[in-house]
């Protein structure tokens, strides 16, 4: 299968691209896939190698004009070197899947390097897990690709079995050596003249914005509030107020994780007539009721953002090629099917068009602002809480290296919202990642509890054809606060200092049996 890849950024993949130096707005994408055994590191290095050869954007950087009369350019780096962009690490003493979530959680902090292609993969060694011994972490720019483009990128990293048949090495892509000045350069010898007077005259005024967030920082404090507002004219989100528990945010994120047979979920879903998305939604939602509840501020609803795939038919394109959606996330709802049918009703209607994203159109402005301007910009500035996504995987089983890969989670970045929730289909399973803000969400423990306690009734659905009776999760209800807003503003009294993990619900999850299902209803 040949991937196409465009060589120009689009203004939304540059605004991604310059969003990523803000600690409040990182665009890092990270899969953790768990492996049956240790690879082998020079054939893991070999075979990465020969990745990047056939995979141009792990050979290229991210070269920008140095004003905006042409598109950032991605170009081969002449000072490519796999050794910097391949890790090799080792958990002290026999480390769980907690201990790998809390490196990837570091790993996934630190900001990737501009000025070299915009990836890192990390061996680790050391792990112990009944299906693991080791891990592959992934991460790289939202700028490079979305989920369903990694998804393109999987076929051409990993194989359909342990040995598959041995490859020639292609030949290294040729370096180019290009500079701003010179983008710059062969961009106003492209133009017209009228153009060039043109885009040097807008130029001008960006310059003049750039400059004026240093000479007058209250006019470009308010030029940024009127960027921001017209965003949130544009955009027909949901009428949901944000919840009073996740208003904070903060630069500390805490990874979680919980898997499922696919067939279970499927099942769950279309015995009620919705879709595994649908499904999927639900979920969060009973887990978003069930925290609100336990910590006495319970809420109707709240405004959540999701990803649609944008692609036509058979395009292979590599890229971003998605829009975002808003819509009103039903979470005082306890029956799980009527949630699921209004969540279907909610998501028909915002995919109908009424509720496109609108930072597409605002990108070729956004971009180009100066970059305290832009960090404002996110989807939380929006008023949105949660983000979801949910990407089919492959069907049947992949290898690298040499070794199987047992899980694959997908952590979504947090552009600026409390909670971002990834749900990857994989040979029979859905694995779901969990990166959430630990400023929005105080009681880490609660909440791992009540994602775990959501799904279980979504999946409840499938067994019995009914709403799973609320009484029965997880998570005890607490006796609701007379004073919700000092609740939402302090430590919930009484949390465990240091968060469980949601390696019960993995076990639990596990026990689970089901033939694999095809994937594809999403």
């Amino acid at each position: 299968m040949t991937v196409q890849f465009d060589d120009r950024l689009s203004a939304f993949d540059y605004m991604m691209f310059r969003a990523d130096m803000d600690a409040h707005s990182r665009t890092s994408l990270m899969f953790i896939e768990t492996l049956d055994e240790v690879p082998d590191f020079a054939m893991l290095r070999e075979q990465i190698d020969r990745a990047s050869r056939v995979v141009p954007r792990l050979r290229q950087r991210v070269v920008a004009p140095l004003l905006p009369l042409a598109p950032a350019r991605w170009v081969f780096d002449p000072d490519f070197s796999l050794g910097y962009h391949l890790r090799h690490m080792v958990l002290p003493g026999p480390g769980s899947l907690r201990d790998l979530l809390d490196l990837a959680e570091v790993l996934h902090a630190t900001p990737l390097d501009p000025g070299r292609p915009l990836w890192e993969a990390t061996l680790v060694e050391g792990l112990d897990e009944p299906d693991a011994k080791a891990a592959l972490l992934w991460k790289l720019s939202h700028t490079v690709t979305d989920g369903v483009g990694g998804m393109l990128l999987d076929q051409m990293i990993h194989q359909d079995s342990r040995e598959p048949s041995p490859e020639p090495m292609p030949p290294v892509p040729v370096p180019q050596d290009v500079t701003p000045l010179e983008l710059t350069q062969s961009a106003v010898r492209g133009l017209p003249q009228r153009l060039v007077l043109g885009s040097l005259s807008r130029a001008a005024g960006i310059a003049r914005r750039a400059g004026s967030a240093v000479t007058d920082p209250r006019g470009a404090v308010g030029f940024a509030a009127r960027t921001i507002d017209d965003l949130r004219k544009l955009a027909d989100s949901a009428a949901a107020e944000p919840s009073p528990l996740l208003r904070r945010r903060g630069l500390d994120h805490r990874f979680s994780t919980l898997d499922f047979p696919l067939a279970d979920i499927r099942a769950a879903a279309k015995s009620h007539g919705c879709s595994v998305n649908d499904a999927f939604l639900a979920g969060i939602a009973g887990a978003m009721r069930i925290y609100h509840e336990h910590l006495g501020v319970p809420i109707d609803s709240l405004n959540l953002a999701m990803p649609v795939n944008a692609r036509a038919g058979g395009d292979a394109t590599a890229g971003n090629q998605w829009s975002a959606i808003t819509m009103g996330l039903p979470v005082s709802e306890s029956d799980v099917v009527k949630r699921m049918l209004a969540i279907r009703k909610s998501v028909l209607h915002a995919r109908s068009g009424s509720s496109i994203d609108p930072t597409a159109l605002l990108a070729p402005v956004l971009s180009w602002l100066p970059q305290q301007l832009l960090a404002g910009a996110g989807t939380g500035s929006l008023g949105i809480d949660v983000q979801a996504s949910n990407v089919p995987g492959k069907v049947t089983e992949r290898y690298i290296a040499g070794a199987r890969i047992t899980r694959s989670v997908p952590i979504g970045p947090l552009p600026g919202v409390a909670m971002m929730a990834t749900m990857v289909s994989f040979a029979g399973r859905c694995f779901v990642g969990v990166n959430y803000d630990t400023a929005s969400f105080s009681d880490s423990e609660t909440l791992e509890q009540a994602l775990a306690a959501g799904f279980d009734e979504v999946l409840a659905a499938a067994r019995t054809g009914e709403a799973k009776d609320s009484a029965a999760t997880a998570v005890p209800p607490r006796k609701p606060s007379a004073e919700p807003a000092a609740a939402a503003a302090s430590p919930v009294p009484g949390a465990a200092s240091k968060p469980t993990t949601s390696k019960t619900t993995a076990r639990k999850s596990a026990a689970r049996k089901a033939p694999a299902a095809k994937d594809g209803d999403k």
